[in-house]
């Protein structure tokens, strides 16, 4: 077969021994030369001039050349037509691709080689192809691109699915909007109406009283008209003019008392319209009606949602002596929850997608609550050693760091913009604190009245402004607090007793564990109540801790005296 465009000796048609092989370079602009080398890397023919040119350019000078008594006696059978059926070399268009590293998967062209590969191993595809595509890696290909395209398939299918996702998603939050908006409508007719009524019923009242001066004041005149004329009248006696006149004396002294009773009344009441301050600051919000809450993961309003019970968790190691007792639990990353086990002095890692504790750390106390900090960090408590323990959780594994001393009974703890929030249940109190200990403020009285009466946890509510939930033991409520320690609301229920852990899981909604109930309750900002979600119809026993987790979208109970963690995903 002919290389496109190139002519030769037809002696070499027939494969003649001593058949002379011709420049091809020179060839190409009709002159006629005896070749004296070969380039193998472009597979031509070549004249010494044209083989001196060649090394001269820096692309081929490294090119690879035989000299005459080691190159082909005859044109090599694949020719570059042969491999031009397949495509061009895309750094170089105009040369075809001949070569494959496999040290770095490239394919490449005669330049490309010398250029980048100069020091690899390569495959000179005409040597090598034959054998590929009657090896096995060639047969197992076939079976690998439609491993990926159903991969793929499955990818375009996910994909329409969000797309669908999107759409509603964007019709229910327009809905929730459009609601929302009704809402405050009908809010601000029923006000604007009260308001109407309330200046209808000034104007009405005041409109009363002014008809009843008036109407004494022209019946106390048209009396005086008419004694007026009796007194001047000619036709009257001068004992009836005497009578007349002493009877008039005496209304008149009548009407002036009341004259002067009624200079009190004697005037309309002055009112005005004064706008709420709160209303009208809306108006200059540009947050008025609400905003979008956009996060990696969205917390679905968790009253509607039904939850499937999974099977437990078994987090008890050889390590530990007792039976488990995971006092508190926290989110570190999607599916992977950091454990305090009171009762083994320890702390774990458990990843609820694999259902292994992944890390344990001995303690030198009985932990009770944590707390997830910035930076892969964690704080523990420790009641009965008045110390908070800094943990380092980073690359899923566990280490102690930091020691902050405190007082006695401290239980509770929780984290916002760089600050611990500490609770104590010996003399109730919350300590704001910095993470080198450093206490900030207090929180023990609003008003005059003690908060708490057997306080255990704790949580910072990220709502707009920001507060605090506190869980209090023997009162069997949740108090949410402002950030300076004032009472905006109490929280009960008749489903909650002893509530223990407290957690948000999202915007206005969070998790509350009722020990002797045996109940996780829901708490709803929004609504100022609680539901329960899970009870002992779903195995709950003593539950002490709760979290949750958006990614998975599961609840993770904890309970007292026992190994299993319990799991819940909704549906």
């Amino acid at each position: 077969m002919e290389v496109s465009g190139k002519r030769r000796d037809p002696d070499l048609d027939e494969g003649s021994a001593d058949a002379t092989v011709y420049c091809q370079p020179c060839e190409e602009e009709g002159k006629c030369a005896v070749a004296q080398k070969f380039c193998q890397t472009c597979e031509e023919y070549m004249c010494d001039p044209c083989n001196k040119a060649h090394k001269r350019f820096k692309v081929t000078r490294n090119h690879i050349m035989l000299s005459k008594d080691k190159m082909p006696s005859s044109y090599p059978s694949t020719k570059q037509s042969d491999i031009g059926v397949t495509e061009y070399c895309r750094t170089h268009p105009k040369e075809v691709i001949k070569f494959y590293c496999p040290t770095h998967s490239d394919l490449g062209c005669g330049d490309c080689i010398v250029i980048g590969h100069r020091t690899c191993k390569v495959d000179y595809i005409a040597d090598v192809s034959k054998d590929f595509t009657n090896g096995s890696e060639f047969r197992e290909l076939e079976p690998s691109i439609k491993r990926t395209e159903d991969l793929l398939s499955g990818c375009i299918s996910k994909v329409k699915e969000l797309f669908d996702e999107v759409e509603q998603q964007s019709k229910d939050e327009i809905d929730r909007l459009r609601r929302f908006r009704t809402e405050i409508n009908t809010y601000l007719d029923r006000r604007e109406k009260e308001l109407l009524g309330n200046i209808q019923k000034m104007k009405t009242d005041d409109e009363s009283v002014l008809t009843e001066l008036k109407t004494d004041c022209e019946l106390a005149k048209s009396g005086l008209v008419a004694t007026r004329t009796e007194l001047i009248s000619g036709d009257v006696s001068d004992n009836q003019r005497y009578v007349t006149a002493r009877r008039v004396q005496k209304q008149l002294r009548e009407i002036h008392d009341k004259m002067e009773k009624m200079a009190g009344r004697m005037k309309a009441r002055k009112y005005r319209f004064v706008k709420d301050p709160l209303t009208e600051g809306l108006l200059g919000s540009k947050m008025v009606l609400g905003s979008l809450d956009v996060a990696e993961e969205f917390v679905p309003d968790l009253s509607t949602v039904t939850w499937k019970k999974k099977a437990g968790i078994n987090v008890r190691m050889t390590q530990d002596k007792e039976t488990c007792w995971i006092s508190s639990s926290a989110l570190i990353s999607p599916g992977l929850f950091l454990l305090a086990d009171f009762r083994n002095d320890c702390v774990k890692l458990v990843d609820v997608s694999s259902r292994t504790v992944t890390a344990r750390l001995q303690l030198p106390g009985q932990p009770w609550d944590v707390c997830v900090l910035a930076d892969d960090q964690a704080a523990v408590t420790f009641p009965g050693k008045s110390m908070i323990q800094l943990l380092s959780t980073k690359g899923g594994q566990l280490s102690r760091g930091k020691e902050i001393k405190v007082s006695p009974e401290c239980r509770g703890i929780t984290s916002y913009n760089n600050r611990l929030y500490v609770l104590y249940a010996l003399n109730p109190r919350i300590e704001v604190m910095t993470l080198d200990g450093h206490i900030k403020s207090t929180f023990q009285k609003d008003g005059g009245r003690q908060l708490f009466q057997a306080p255990y946890y704790l949580t910072v509510s990220a709502s707009t402004p920001p507060t605090l939930y506190v869980s209090d033991s023997d009162a069997n409520t949740v108090l949410q607090l402002s950030l300076d320690g004032k009472v905006l609301r109490e929280y009960r229920d008749m489903q909650l007793k002893y509530p223990r852990s407290v957690v948000e899981v999202g915007p206005g909604q969070l998790l509350v564990c009722g020990l002797n109930s045996h109940t996780v309750m829901l708490l709803t900002e929004r609504y100022g109540k609680m539901t329960e979600i899970l009870g002992q119809k779903d195995g709950l026993t003593k539950p002490f801790s709760v979290t949750f987790c958006p990614h998975t979208r599961a609840i993770v109970v904890g309970m007292c005296d026992n190994t299993s963690l319990k799991v819940f995903k909704a549906k």
